[in-house]
């Protein structure tokens, strides 16, 4: 009986399979690595945008928070009316840089500079409740720092009509003291026109009375302002009240229409 040899099948080789993962592994891989540094960038250290316990951190987190969006929460209760302003400029540009770090420029204020869009942005920081927040923003340079940062209103001034009352706080806008500005106002104003006196003094802003019309049925005076902030001049309004408890006092202030 005579017995064939055995076969054996042929080994087949792997290479074709090892080449197969490789490929594989490259493609997550690179998958990975995109999504990972690009989208969402999950391997990527996130810029600090909240840190605020020192004037360099502040700085540092606004310039940050400024490339990403997100500094709503950077800003001080009450800011400059012009920083809004900056906010529009921000929406619609990309990338910022620290140019100036923080540095003092008042007892109690510091200055930081970045640049967006190609110009320069200063902000002005002061102290705040859990560290320090942002003031004003102005572009072209740094804000000029308040002469003082006290919100407490002076004691109310000897005026005799309301001419007089909202000439004297004419003068404290352009000399950006709060105190004084505040102490001309009617008791019983809204807290909304406290706040809004307080945001144009944190800016730079100037204004002269043109006229003052005294309405004397109505014990009111209303003074026409003309007012420049930042170079571009707009009409301005102010209205007293002059038989007021105390003496004439401003009720309202309108500081960029009329």
């Amino acid at each position: 009986m005579t017995y064939g040899q055995p076969q054996y099948a042929p080994k087949k080789s792997k290479t074709g399979l090892w080449i197969t993962l490789v490929l594989v592994f490259v493609l997550i891989a690179g998958g990975v690595a995109f999504t990972g540094f690009v989208t969402p960038g999950f391997f990527k250290t996130k810029a600090d945008t909240t840190s605020r316990a020192t004037p360099e951190q502040l700085g540092q987190s606004f310039v940050n928070g400024v490339g990403e969006g997100r500094v709503s929460q950077l800003w001080c209760p009450i800011r400059s009316k012009r920083s809004y302003t900056f906010e529009q400029m921000m929406a619609v540009s990309e990338g910022a840089q620290l140019s100036t770090p923080a540095h003092q420029r008042a007892a109690q204020e510091y200055s930081a500079a970045f640049t967006l869009g190609g110009q320069t942005v200063g902000i002005a920081m002061i102290p705040a409740e859990g560290g320090w927040c942002v003031r004003d923003a102005k572009t072209g340079g740094e804000p000029e720092p308040l002469p003082s940062l006290d919100t407490k209103p002076s004691p109310r001034p000897d005026v005799k009509t309301g001419e007089e009352a909202g000439n004297k706080f004419v003068d404290a806008i352009n000399a950006r003291d709060i105190p004084a500005a505040l102490s001309v106002l009617c008791e019983k104003v809204a807290d909304t026109t406290r706040e809004g006196v307080q945001q144009i003094i944190h800016g730079e802003a100037r204004y002269t009375v043109d006229n003052a019309d005294v309405l004397t049925t109505a014990k009111q005076t209303i003074l026409h302002l003309t007012g420049e902030v930042d170079g571009v001049r707009n009409p301005g309004r102010i209205e007293t009240e002059d038989d007021a408890e105390g003496g004439p006092c401003v009720t309202s202030f309108s500081p960029d229409s009329d």
